[in-house]
């Protein structure tokens, strides 16, 4: 089933940066391109560098819960090495957790602390997801690609509550029950205080990271950043459900179309170039690169100092 909606989602992605691309020029989008200012290539680099910064977090409050406390540097370094190359590969449950097992195993984790590291991990993002859209369709609804203008208010109230719900009894659930079982296996819940963090911490998390491509698009007095959150939000979630590398085509076709009513599109499309150099490229190299030196000393640590 990922794999279809992948597919239609790929496909329709193809459809609308065809029709876009139809009517742009490359000198446009290098026009736009030069015309973003240097301020807010900085702002951007800094949200860039505070969004990976809160992503260690996760990491960190995940060994905590798995019962294995590691030094925040080791924490940070795993963390930016399995983000940076998930982010890229596509299938983030699977590459970051590859990358995660490789060196939580190394600093003395069992496959179950790993396990349960990677399963918080990927829980908060969501949380953090479905509180800014509650929020979003709570206060403003039609600015929600597609369907914003498609249904009632009331009616897209209400499924804001819904995730509201959804957050809030989970909270209640780590507060009341810490253990179940489920399909023969014991799962146990982190406490209510780290209930909460998560929900702040993954909130936090996609705010910043939405704040790096605002800070790139020309200011538009109608496009208010809670507005801009609900195109981001709606984009990034249709690029993970695709689960191509960086979402590609997916991501960058729905925020040109939910952005299409605020910025022209070759102003759009810079700011999805520069973006994907700032949130993907730059740290996958870096990461790489980290990851391989990491893998040479290790395998050069026996020869150095023998046993």
């Amino acid at each position: 089933a990922p794999a279809i909606l992948g597919v239609i989602l790929l496909v329709g992605a193809i459809w609308v940066v065809r029709s876009e691309f139809r009517h742009l020029r490359i000198e446009d989008i290098a026009k736009a391109i030069h015309a973003v200012p240097l301020p807010a290539l900085v702002r951007a680099g800094i949200f860039t560098v505070l969004a990976y910064g809160v992503l260690t977090l996760y990491d960190f409050l995940g060994t905590i819960y798995a019962g294995r406390k590691v030094p925040y540097s080791r924490v940070a370094f795993a963390s930016f090495c399995a983000y940076a190359l998930s982010h890229n590969l596509g299938f983030s449950a699977l590459s970051g957790a590859a990358v995660r097992y490789r060196l939580y195993a190394l600093w003395g984790l069992t496959p179950s602390q790993i396990g349960k590291l990677v399963a918080f991990c990927s829980l908060t993002f969501g949380l953090g997801g479905m509180v800014l859209g509650a929020i979003i369709l709570f206060f403003e609804p039609t600015a929600v690609p597609l369907i914003g203008t498609r249904f009632p208010v009331q009616l897209l109230n209400i499924f804001g509550a819904i995730l509201l719900g959804i957050v809030i009894i989970y909270i209640t659930i780590a507060r009341i029950v810490r253990r179940f079982q489920l399909f023969g296996h014991s799962i146990e819940l982190p406490g209510i205080r780290m209930a909460i963090l998560q929900v702040l911490l993954a909130t936090a998390d996609v705010a910043v990271t939405a704040a790096i491509f605002y800070a790139l698009l020309p200011e538009e007095e109608s496009l208010t950043f809670l507005r801009f959150l609900a195109v981001y939000v709606v984009a990034y979630s249709a690029g993970l459900a695709a689960t191509l590398p960086g979402g590609i085509g997916v991501f960058d076709s729905a925020m040109l179309l939910g952005l299409a009513p605020y910025v022209e599109p070759p102003a759009v499309v810079s700011a999805i170039l520069i973006f994907r150099l700032y949130y993907y490229v730059i740290p996958l190299f870096l990461a790489a690169t980290l990851f391989a030196l990491n893998e040479v000393l290790l395998r050069a640590r026996p020869l150095l100092y023998p046993a």
